[in-house]
């Protein structure tokens, strides 16, 4: 059953003064919104969905699921002091979702909160230069297989921890090969550096202004890798559509 006018006016009578923030789960009659004997909003329940939604993956509102079983939870707890376990790290979403449907056109669509699998590479090692030179570096890496892109991840401190969401995986041939891994890492950790060396010429002295080229020796380097995540939601249109919270693409779902 809807929310009806009747009902917001039987309850303006005893609201308090100031702003009333109603929260309702039930579908809202548009009457409902002329109501003027008191000062109110009303949040339906896709705006609900999409505010509880956006502080979730915002890292402002933390989601964890509750054990009824108190003998598991003791269990768990246990487990989890004597166990270090790495928790997983979510990315921060890079769009808004309200925003990113307003620019196309696309409002009215009802969504769910999701992450999406994604795998972080961390490689140490050194970087060698065109003479020999050897330079030692850490780079943290972002394979992406919903995009398809593997690029160096910079803000790895300020990544936050995972909320208790639906995790989508992508399917297994969209992963880098494991062949193709280590030329893949080298290639976004590869430099192109000026050469800042002089050389005498028949009118003086000329600066070199060629860029050289600095490797990775994958062969010394040391790579691991672990999950992280990426924010995301699925779009409930006709079809439904993966929205990924960084780059704002639609993919199959």
């Amino acid at each position: 059953m809807p929310l009806t006018k009747s009902e917001m006016i039987r309850f303006g009578i005893d609201a308090p003064s100031g702003l009333n923030l109603i929260l309702s789960e039930r579908e809202v009659q548009s009457e409902c919104h002329s109501v003027q004997n008191f000062d109110y909003k009303i949040l339906e329940p896709d705006d609900i969905s999409l505010w509880v939604g956006k502080a979730v993956l915002s890292g402002d509102l933390i989601a964890s699921a509750k054990s009824d079983n108190d003998d598991e939870k003791r269990i768990m707890d246990t487990q989890r002091n004597e166990i270090p376990v790495e928790s997983t790290l979510v990315l921060k979403p890079t769009i808004e979702i309200k925003n990113w449907s307003t620019q196309r056109g696309m409002e009215g669509f009802t969504s769910t909160p999701i992450i999406l699998a994604a795998r972080l590479w961390m490689v140490s090692g050194d970087l060698q230069g065109p003479n020999g030179e050897r330079e030692p570096g850490e780079w943290n890496i972002l394979e992406d297989p919903w995009s398809k892109t593997v690029t160096l991840l910079n803000d790895i401190h300020n990544l936050q921890q995972a909320p208790v969401l639906r995790i989508i995986e992508p399917q297994d041939f969209k992963w880098l090969a494991s062949d193709r891994i280590n030329e893949e890492l080298a290639k976004v950790i590869e430099e192109r550096r000026r050469n800042n060396s002089e050389e005498a010429g028949f009118s003086g002295t000329v600066r070199s202004m060629l860029l050289q080229k600095w490797s990775l020796d994958s062969e010394k380097a040391n790579i691991s890798d672990r999950k992280i995540l990426i924010p995301g939601w699925v779009i409930h249109l006709e079809t439904e559509k993966i929205l990924h919270g960084r780059n704002g693409r639609l993919y199959d779902y």
